[in-house]
């Protein structure tokens, strides 16, 4: 229920009842316009609202001014309409302010229609058009909270690239890859692409102030399943096992454990440096198989890197920011 009363399609209907009950209370003429220039006016962010409201009010009031100036001039018929139709597009197309282009032209016709044009006309479009404006940025700012959902779906990004890299860590010894990581994959980049467009949605909620927050996170992750998608890739190729191979399954299972949005990942990174130490020491390869292996294993293990790396360097920015 609480979701319906925050819906686009709810808030249209009672913006527009609210305003056309406002218009006819103060007598105005053709109030119904009110009404859809508040249903026009409904936004799905409040950034959005007030950058539409601020566009559609300009071209209102130069509609207003030129249907008046142009009526009195040269009379009210369809001609003159057309003409004003000719430089009303014309100028609003030229200062990007098209959002107000059919509020204009209706309010235009109002004028068209009148058998006597004066000065109360100007104030009865004026009204109107502040009425629907102002009746729907007031719903406009009451917009559902989508830090919640942005959460819950942090959450399930983040057991998902849990449950990759535990895969991962796995196929490494047994050499068998799930049957499950290509589905588990195709799921979170949708879900990662859905939950951009929620981080979008908050950013364009705060008005005063840049909350870049949300994209940073979710940008952080997307570079970070480019890098999985990679470290996924080395699978088709392996197929021997080393002392190697063991030791970075237990890096890789130590990974998924650490996966959390307060991690910054340098302890692990430092890991990195001594496995690759550890690895010099060790025997080297003893023919081209093992050699090719070994490569790969490297690949997999700079590529584990970049996962590190993307995390710890989206901490720093972030704190920075702070």
């Amino acid at each position: 229920m609480i979701e319906y009363l925050q819906s686009k399609t709810f808030k249209m209907a009672l913006s527009a009842t609210i305003a056309i009950t406002i218009s006819s209370y103060l007598g105005l003429q053709f109030g119904v316009t009110s009404g859809i220039i508040a249903i026009l006016s409904i936004q799905d962010t409040k950034k959005e609202a007030i950058l539409v409201s601020g566009r559609r009010i300009l071209a209102s009031t130069i509609a207003i001014l030129l249907s008046f100036f142009l009526y009195i001039l040269l009379g009210n018929n369809p001609v003159v309409f057309g003409l004003f139709l000719l430089i009303f597009i014309s100028v609003t197309k030229g200062l990007k302010i098209e959002e107000g282009m059919v509020v204009g032209a209706v309010l235009s016709t109002h004028l068209l229609t009148s058998a006597n044009i004066n000065s109360s006309w100007i104030i009865n479009e004026a009204k109107l058009t502040i009425i629907g404006i102002g009746v729907a940025m007031l719903f406009n700012l009451y917009t559902a909270s989508l830090e919640d959902k942005f959460e819950k779906n942090k959450e399930r990004i983040e057991d998902y690239y849990r449950l990759l890299l535990s895969d991962m860590a796995v196929s490494l010894v047994t050499q068998a890859v799930s049957i499950h990581q290509k589905k588990i994959l195709i799921e979170v980049e949708e879900l990662i692409k859905s939950t951009r467009i929620i981080a979008q949605s908050i950013s364009n909620n705060h008005l005063f102030k840049k909350y870049n927050y949300y994209l940073s996170y979710i940008d952080m992750r997307i570079l970070q399943l480019e890098s999985i998608k990679r470290m996924e890739r080395h699978f088709l190729r392996f197929y021997m096992t080393y002392d190697q191979t063991r030791i970075l399954s237990e890096f890789t299972n130590n990974v998924a454990i650490n996966i959390h949005e307060d991690n910054d990942c340098v302890n692990l990174i430092n890991e990195i440096t001594i496995l690759r130490k550890e690895y010099q020491m060790m025997e080297l390869p003893k023919n081209r198989d093992e050699f090719e292996n070994r490569a790969i294993l490297f690949q997999f293990l700079n590529d584990l890197e970049d996962f590190l790396t993307i995390k710890r360097d989206f901490k720093i920015e972030y704190s920075r920011s702070n």
